[in-house]
């Protein structure tokens, strides 16, 4: 927002990226005064001690000394501070410019920090759904094997129930026993596949994926604030039990016990 030093307006515009082909790592501050770049004594400018000393940048999820930061500020203003004879930096003696450019940095990363922890959210989304996929295959192989070893012990023990003695015979209840005959019965007849496991292992995982995604979204969009409404007393619809009420403009008087005539 504009500001003002010595009677003298001026706002200062800033942006903060990260990453590039032809960045640097760590800080680099590109500084402008009323647009026109200053390209030397970029040590000394207010833009760069502020960027290097009074952005805590860890705080922002931000490596200032790997990542490729970029840092651009620029000053307008109807006098710019210039210090020493070539005019090419702004000194930091000023504290109203040097307040405004920290809380324009500080702006521009919580924006690029939301947007990072958006991006990290979706990546490992999208990686966990990739390790779900790869065991998909593994784990179908597992689970028909372990239904075909079912089916074989199955027809075993019908084949053979008569020798098998008592300890050795399965010891399921009525409903465990119809749920295991229900699915030898389909893998006989063709209805369970390896196929069809694996089509609904990757149903599962991209439901999964989906379900996380609304959860995050229904997150994002409830702030947890409830509206209030405030509505005027002399407005509301008066009830059967205010006799004693006094109303006004201004005022509505409701006695806590009834006043006696």
């Amino acid at each position: 927002r504009p500001c003002a030093y010595e009677g003298h307006p001026f706002v200062v515009e800033a942006a903060v990226s990260l990453g590039g082909k032809d960045v640097k790592e760590g800080i680099n501050v590109m500084r402008f005064a009323n647009r026109i770049p200053l390209l030397f004594e970029s040590g000394a400018d207010v833009s760069t001690r502020v960027a290097n000393t009074k952005i805590k940048w860890s705080s922002y999820k931000i490596d200032h000394k790997r990542d490729k930061i970029g840092v651009f500020v620029s000053i307008v203003s109807t006098k710019i501070p210039y210090k020493g004879t070539g005019k090419e930096y702004i000194g930091d003696d000023i504290t109203e410019i040097s307040h405004s450019v920290k809380r324009a940095l500080q702006s521009c990363c919580q924006q690029l920090r939301a947007h990072l922890q958006k991006r990290n959210a979706l990546r490992d989304q999208k990686e966990r759904k990739s390790r779900l996929a790869k065991y998909i295959p593994d784990v179908t192989r597992s689970l028909f094997g372990l239904l075909e070893g079912m089916q074989q012990r199955h027809e075993a023990i019908n084949n053979d129930t008569a020798s098998s003695s008592p300890r050795k015979r399965p010891r399921l209840g009525t409903q465990e026993l119809a749920k295991v005959q229900n699915m030898v019965e389909q893998l006989q007849k063709g209805v369970i596949t390896k196929e069809l496991i694996q089509q609904r292992l990757e149903e599962t995982v991209t439901m999964q994926n989906s379900l996380e995604e609304q959860e995050a979204a229904a997150k994002k969009d409830n702030t947890g604030t409830t509206p209030l409404y405030l509505i005027p007393l002399f407005e509301q619809i008066k009830r059967e039990d205010d006799v004693d009420v006094i109303d006004h403009p201004l005022f509505c008087f409701r006695p806590l016990r009834p006043v006696s005539p």
